[in-house]
């Protein structure tokens, strides 16, 4: 079994889904690749960001913009005018 087949499962496994590998044999991997190591190492890392990140919310300046674009792309809408 290749690494990439480990990591798909390692990253099913942080997403809560089945990993569709027995946990011991990914476990036994990950303790003997260091390749798989880093990687878990870094998904997890990403993961704990986009968590926190989501935890506050897009930005004002981020809500804002999307909106205004919604309101621009809307049927029947006038086009923005030039400044």
């Amino acid at each position: 079994m290749k690494c990439v087949q480990f990591r798909t499962a390692l990253s099913a496994r942080l997403d809560g889904e089945p990993s569709g590998l027995p946990e011991a044999r990914l476990d036994k991997h990950v303790a003997r690749c260091t390749g798989c190591q880093e990687w878990l190492d870094r998904a997890e890392r990403l993961r704990g960001q986009v968590r926190s990140g989501a935890a506050d919310g897009p930005s004002p300046e981020w809500s804002a913009r999307l909106l205004a674009r919604l309101d621009e792309e809307r049927p029947g809408a006038q086009a923005p005018a030039e400044r």
